[in-house]
């Protein structure tokens, strides 16, 4: 584990998980942080990146269900 990466946890790992399985996802980093969730995302130099974009925020908006009061961001990870 890099120093850079951040910690571990049961829902940080799902959601890790379930992105990974995207089409066009090559890599993923997850924040958990007290008021919202960040999710950097690493897309395969074939797949346009704002096409897996929408692909991530489309599962991120059904993982969410329920979950109104937490703010979730995504974004491109642009470092290895």
């Amino acid at each position: 584990m890099d120093t850079n990466d951040p910690p571990q946890t049961r829902k940080s790992r799902r959601i890790e998980e379930a992105v990974l399985e995207v089409d066009g996802v090559v890599g993923v980093r997850v924040w958990e942080l007290p008021d919202r969730v960040e999710v950097g995302i690493r897309v395969a130099p074939i797949d346009a990146a704002s096409d897996v974009l929408v692909r991530v925020r489309e599962l991120i908006d059904a993982m969410r269900e329920g979950e109104n009061d937490e703010r979730w961001e995504i974004g491109l990870l642009t470092e290895p």
